[in-house]
């Protein structure tokens, strides 16, 4: 017959366990968002010395480069509109799709990023399998099997520049809404630098 001085303790040792267990969620959480912050201030930190002798391809580096450095994850690209024929193009990629996707043109509406360049409105999908919207060109001209992504559209004012997205994270685990909330912020900043590198203010834009 078991104590109950048995059942005690077991019940705490399991408690204990869950414990460590949702610290260590929170840590690694807190790590996330203290690098995202980070990243956003250096790119912050870098609007102040963009002018329009710029290098573009550097500065979109750059933000691509913060982009994936907030969320945790090593795949993205930046996509530009082009505004004759409203396809996106892939003008920087980072990751392990980089050699056959810099210079892919995404048609007019194309999946995720076509739809939210056309409602102005950022995607967070968790698991693309159970994503209507997400289509699968983009994998299958790469050989890449996306599972997770955020895109964010590049816009000031009325003018669309394009979308941002970042494709996978490093633990595998889906992007969450504060992976969102920081995609947002680095796109805000990454529209106000590329305008500002093409000398054109904001404000008129």
């Amino acid at each position: 017959m078991v104590s109950p001085n048995t059942d005690i303790l077991r019940a705490l040792r399991e408690d204990n366990s869950h414990l460590k267990e949702e610290n260590l969620k929170i840590k690694i959480e807190l790590t996330r968002l203290r690098q995202g912050l980070r990243s956003l201030m250096v790119l912050q930190n870098s609007l102040d010395k963009i002018t329009p002798q710029t290098e573009p391809m550097q500065l979109i580096d750059r933000i691509l480069t913060v982009a994936l450095q907030a969320v945790n994850s090593q795949d993205g690209s930046l996509m530009l509109l082009d505004e004759e024929t409203k396809e996106l193009v892939f003008v920087h990629v980072l990751g392990a799709a980089q050699n056959r996707l810099k210079g892919y043109r995404l048609p007019r509406g194309e999946g995720i990023a076509g739809w939210v360049v056309a409602n102005k409105t950022a995607k967070l999908v968790p698991d693309v399998k159970a994503e209507p919207q997400f289509s699968p060109l983009v994998d299958q001209h790469t050989g890449f099997q996306t599972t997770s992504l955020i895109c964010v559209p590049l816009s000031e004012g009325k003018r669309t520049l394009g979308a941002l997205e970042v494709v996978n994270t490093v633990s595998g685990e889906p992007f969450n809404q504060e992976d969102l909330d920081i995609m947002l912020l680095v796109a805000r900043l990454s529209a106000i630098a590329i305008i500002k590198a093409e000398g054109i203010s904001p404000a008129k834009s």
